[in-house]
């Protein structure tokens, strides 16, 4: 079985949503909605025209605009079913992700451990290692207690057991 290896976010995500983008801003020069969600919604849309997403850092500000708290209250809102269906469409139009850690694991953990597992030939990383940044001992310790207490989501587990596998 190969090694899996994640495609890019962005790459996969950007082509689709540059219609749509068109769209958003179309509709939302036509129905005017309160003025701190359309002044979000243009910080939005420069930073997702840049980044070719909306994984926004909590504190990043977008031309003096306070981006990364409009994305934080919006996730809250979303996940608590306060956002109505027009607001979900544009943000998923503009590239919106609303689970943040899933795609972090994607993007991030899974190429740190498969450069591990392929460096190493196995995935027993020592706690204190680093790999590009990423504190993927202390992250390994983790996810280890987390299996064990049963609260590893299984597409995870999956994912690492294939990479072990894969190895043998």
């Amino acid at each position: 079985m190969p090694i899996y290896t994640p495609p890019s976010y962005a790459a996969t995500i950007a082509p689709r949503r540059r219609r749509q983008r068109r769209l958003v801003i179309a509709h939302l020069a036509a129905h005017s909605r309160n003025p701190q969600w359309i002044k979000g919604i243009n910080a939005a849309l420069t930073f997702s025209d840049r980044e070719g997403h909306l994984v926004v850092p909590r504190y990043h500000t977008e031309s003096g605009y306070d981006l990364g708290g409009f994305i934080h209250n919006v996730r809250n809102r979303y996940h608590h079913g306060v956002l109505d269906d027009e607001q979900v469409q544009i943000l998923n139009a503009l590239g919106m992700v609303w689970r943040v850690g899933s795609a972090r694991w994607a993007e991030v953990y899974i190429p740190a451990f498969t450069a591990f597992a392929r460096r190493e030939g196995h995935l027993r990383v020592p706690r204190e290692h680093r790999e590009n940044g990423i504190k993927l001992g202390h992250l390994t310790h983790n996810i280890r207690k987390s299996r064990r207490l049963g609260r590893l989501p299984q597409w995870r587990i999956d994912i690492l057991d294939s990479l072990a596998s894969a190895l043998q």
